[in-house]
């Protein structure tokens, strides 16, 4: 009897761009890193593209690519953001797909529906673009048809497993929980309801067409031991908990499927990647079980037992698909006595939004686009590329007749205000406990953006009666009050404009050096004049600003007007560009302002400009950030100089304080550790820049941390370490380009960052040597290799192993 694994993992994050911005703001709660994508994939996506396999003393013997032996899918804006923002970790998932295909005849990828909303409860022609869309991704990115198709919280109904089929997807994976009956062939119907059934072969689900749709139903308690038991403990704990998912008594060949968040192995469970390459490499050994992936699958063990599925089921709700439409009780992350009344009149409110942007789309776009639902259905191909250099053809080869540029504009916003609407249905939305919660507030977004489309593009004001459902979806929070406070208090602050855009440039363009020509998310920014003039702590500054979308191709010329008094204290001014104004605008404003009539210069801009008033608060997050931290860091420098000087006047009082074993004061404390912390900041910044010897640094390091321990004081290595890691990067670039001290050096300062307990990422610099010594590219002799081998926690005796295998393989070439 033939046996074969197949772990499979869903990887997917929920889309999280700012929709005026197309990009990933800020989330302090993902701290310390920039947002949730990022944190993840430094905790998963990264560390099991190249998974470690380690000795019992924790040095690293082998790097593996995980995803090249997972079954896995990956949601289609989670790889959009992996491609812009870490295109290594990007690489291996692709590459590892492209090597499944070569050796195991099948690729390990399945396509997903695009943004994760529950297909069940989509309109048909949602449910048809959410799985076109998802192919035409998986179709760019993986260069081949996809034969399966993951879906969204595996919510199915047999709508949805027949729209799969007329799509040319050849199966998919459901919880067995989603499983009602199941029959041999010519056999009885057998209830099987609570997964009491044999999980280890594929069934037939038959269609409403007649057709037969092949489902893989994975192992429930094998499974639910991955993601939330013991079977992550180490690679043999999860060896023995597959091993126990076979059974003699079954008498026929047995495939095992097992399918979790792909987020469990590293960021659910921290390690999970390293316990499933050991897993996989244990298995890998054996000859009486194969590891597969799902089509392979299906090719190997042909289902004929058929099975029946509840209709509208899913994996991560026990009432099926309730969690995304009522208050059934499931829920996460929530205070006692929560409730989810919000979720169903939120989803009516969605609706009914929704339809009248359908009505709206057919009225418009069928002016200009020839068949407008499928332009809608293959947008995609627009969407895929950040930089939409396609946009203007592909309307003209969808178009009724030539349009002209205002009607390609339009075209464009009816298109994008669709795609909009399809994001307001992401699944998370409605997963968690409460209204006011992250993922909810980002599908609310997606909706304003759409109504702003709608309005921008056709003159349709749709969002009052959106905001009036709102209100029938109450908030946990009693300051919330329900959907509608949320979304006049979250959601309308974020609308931004071309006018923001502009004032973002022209705020921000007072802080830093903006050239004239520049790129602010996805909009091209370009000043043809701009006159700035201080007079003490303040100043004024006057441009012409023309601003363009590259997701809708509008246009504008606007003239923009910023003051800044002194700190945080900006206001600016946009209006739409007039030559002759423009002009007369700019004599009063500076003649004002070189009067130093402050007050007179407000006047002047309150008249020049009239209409809203931007400050520093309209400043897209992290730009906001950036510029409150520039005027933070002067402060800071300022407070730092003082406390520089106190130190220096009473470091013999510290001194003596210490010997005598009395308590030092507060403030002469905070003195001692700002200063200590100084210094070592500027011993990493002189070793970073080349103006400090590594071996010298070493010593200056030492000896501070020696002073601060005599003092009392802290070094604070959150400071000292972006600037300390940078310089040993570089050092490590040297040594990779032929210079052996370098080498040496970076082991040296790897070893002195341990003693000193600052610690750094050297997850890139493993990486990065391990590739140089399987290439055989090692510019050095073995023992420089072995110094940096064992400061970066490699097993020296094999990495050296591993080189000298690579020089015989190059040697007999």
């Amino acid at each position: 009897m033939k046996r074969a694994v197949c772990i499979h993992g869903h990887f997917y994050q929920p889309p999280r761009e700012n929709p005026w911005i197309e990009e990933v703001e800020v989330q302090d709660s993902a701290a310390p890193f920039h947002d949730w994508n990022e944190r993840i994939t430094a905790e998963c996506y990264g560390p099991n593209g190249a998974a470690r396999l380690k000795s019992g003393e924790g040095r690293i013997r082998d790097i593996v690519n995980n995803y090249v032996h997972l079954s896995f899918n990956f949601g289609p804006t989670l790889l959009g953001w992996l491609e812009r923002q870490a295109p290594e970790v990007y690489r291996r998932v692709l590459d590892a797909d492209a090597r499944s295909v070569q050796e195991r005849g099948h690729g390990n990828a399945l396509a997903q529906a695009y943004n994760h909303a529950i297909l069940p409860l989509c309109n048909e022609r949602d449910l048809r673009t959410q799985i076109r869309w998802g192919i035409g991704d998986f179709r760019h990115r993986f260069r081949r048809d996809p034969e399966g198709m993951w879906l969204p919280e595996t919510a199915a109904d047999l709508r949805t497993l027949q729209a799969l089929h007329e799509e040319g997807i050849r199966f998919t994976v459901l919880s067995p929980y989603q499983c009602r009956r199941v029959r041999t062939p010519g056999g009885e119907w057998l209830d099987v309801v609570g997964a009491r059934f044999d999980p280890t072969r594929p069934y037939l689900v038959r269609l409403a067409s007649g057709a037969a749709f092949p489902v893989f139903f994975y192992d429930g308690p094998i499974a639910r031991a991955v993601a939330f038991g013991e079977a992550l403990g180490n690679g043999d704990d999860l060896l023995r908990r597959l091993e126990a998912g076979f059974s003699e008594g079954r008498k026929h060949d047995e495939v095992l499927t097992v399918a979790v968040d792909g987020e469990t192995f590293g960021h659910h469970r921290k390690g999970g990647d390293e316990v499933v390459a050991a897993a996989i490499r244990k298995l890998s050994q054996r000859r009486d079980v194969q590891l597969v992936n799902l089509a392979q699958a299906l090719e190997m063990f042909p289902p004929v037992d058929e099975a029946e599925i509840f209709e509208g089921s899913s994996w991560s709700c026990a009432h099926g698909i309730e969690r995304w439409r009522s208050d059934c009780g499931c829920s996460t992350s929530g205070q006692p006595g929560w409730r989810q009344h919000w979720r169903a009149p939120l989803r009516a409110a969605l609706d009914g939004l929704r339809d009248q942007l359908v009505a709206l789309y057919e009225l418009e776009a069928g002016k200009l686009l020839r068949e407008p639902w499928r332009a809608r259905d293959e947008f995609i191909e627009v969407v895929l590329d950040p930089e939409r250099r396609n946009s203007s053809a592909f309307v003209a080869r969808h178009a009724l007749r030539e349009l002209d540029a205002n009607e390609r504009v339009k075209a464009l916003q009816l298109l994008e205000m669709q795609r909009q609407a399809m994001l307001m249905y992401t699944s998370c939305g409605w997963f968690f406990s409460e209204v006011s919660g992250l993922e909810t507030v980002q599908i609310l977004k997606y909706a304003a953006r759409a109504l702003q489309l709608a309005r921008e593009g056709c003159g349709a004001d749709l969002e009052a009666p959106f905001k009036a459902a709102l209100e029938r979806a109450p908030s946990n929070i009693p300051a919330r009050t329900d959907a509608r406070r949320v979304y006049e208090q979250e959601v309308q602050p974020s609308i931004a404009s071309l006018d923001t855009v502009a004032a973002h440039y022209a705020i921000a363009g007072l802080v830093e050096d903006f050239p004239r020509r520049t790129r602010i998310f996805c909009h091209e920014v370009q000043t043809s004049f701009r006159r700035r003039e201080d007079v003490g702590t303040a100043a004024l500054s006057l441009a012409r600003i023309e601003v363009r979308s590259l997701i809708t191709q509008e246009q504008i010329d606007l003239a923009t007007c910023v003051l800044h008094f002194s700190g945080a204290d900006f206001r600016c001014g946009v209006r739409p560009y007039e030559a002759e104004r423009f002009g007369r605008s700019e004599d009063r404003l500076f003649e004002s302002f070189n009067r130093l009539s402050l007050a007179q210069a407000v006047r002047e801009i309150d008249r020049e400009f009239p209409g809203r008033e931007y400050t520093l608060r309209d400043l897209f997050l992290d730009e906001r950030r950036e510029v409150a931290g520039r005027l933070l860091r002067e402060t800071m420098a300022r407070y730092e100089s003082d406390y520089l000087q106190i130190y220096d006047v009473n470091r013999r009082l510290i001194d003596f304080l210490r010997e005598i074993d009395s308590p030092v004061p507060r403030p002469l404390q905070v003195a001692a550790d700002v200063a200590v912390t100084h210094e070592a900041v500027e011993a990493a910044r002189r070793l970073a820049t080349g103006k400090l010897d590594p071996g010298l640094a070493q010593g200056e390091l030492d000896a501070l941390a020696q002073l601060a321990r005599r003092l009392g004081a802290r070094i604070d290595f959150e400071a000292v370490r972006p600037t300390f890691v940078a310089a040993v990067r570089g050092l490590f670039e040297k040594a990779l380009a032929g210079r052996r001290e370098a080498a040496l050096q970076v082991a040296d300062l790897i070893t002195l960052a341990m003693r000193l307990g600052m610690h750094l990422d050297l997850w890139t610099m493993q990486n990065t040597l391990w590739g140089v010594v399987r290439s055989d590219t090692w510019p050095h002799d073995v023992e420089a290799l072995a110094r940096l081998a064992h400061a970066l926690w490699f097993d020296e005796s094999v990495l050296l192993g591993r080189a000298e295998a690579a020089r015989r393989t190059r040697a007999s070439a």
